[in-house]
């Protein structure tokens, strides 16, 4: 589905993360009947396409967008900006890099143990995992999530894998 809306903020001190475009009600009621859990890929401006979700704040619907998005598109709030929306039908939601899927695959206890967090938990690690650009630090951050997971028993304590990628690091260190 396509419509036109605009880059605008909650609120004029806001912080990155508070940048969005409102998805028009007709939009979001029609969106909902293919994509129950609310998880779209959408495209902005013809040019830039991310995994995402419509999100509820009151009475209307959005779609967040960071920073580098709008560093990437040129965007300013009250931009207008041409958006296309389709129903997400990716396994988390979210690409997942090749080493992350790699060390998933290797790590049958591991595996499982990620398979049992929440969708959101899971695409919160993928995302820790995909910010990285070196494939070898992919690798080691994949290890030390599944390696948190089965020390934690499966519970995710995202204070705790901080701590654990800095052992990691500090062990790991020539």
């Amino acid at each position: 589905m396509k419509f036109k809306g605009f880059l605008s903020s909650f609120d004029e001190h806001s912080l990155s993360w508070e940048k969005h475009i409102v998805i028009p009600d007709a939009v979001f009621v029609e969106m909902l009947k293919t994509a129950t859990d609310k998880r779209i890929i959408c495209t902005i401006n013809n040019s830039v396409t991310y995994h995402c979700a419509m999100m509820p704040k009151g009475s209307f619907h959005y779609i967040l967008v960071n920073n580098e998005l709008c560093k990437k598109l040129k965007l300013q709030l009250n931009d207008e900006v041409a958006v296309e929306i389709i129903k997400d039908d990716s396994k988390y939601g979210m690409n997942i890099s090749e080493e992350l899927e790699e060390v998933l695959f290797s790590d049958p206890e591991g595996s499982l143990l990620f398979h049992q967090l929440t969708s959101g938990k899971q695409r919160s690690l993928i995302h820790i995992v995909n910010k990285f650009k070196n494939s070898q630090t992919k690798i080691e951050k994949s290890f030390v999530i599944l390696e948190h997971l089965k020390k934690q028993k499966g519970v995710l304590d995202f204070k705790k894998l901080n701590d654990d990628f800095k052992e990691f690091a500090q062990k790991n260190t020539f």
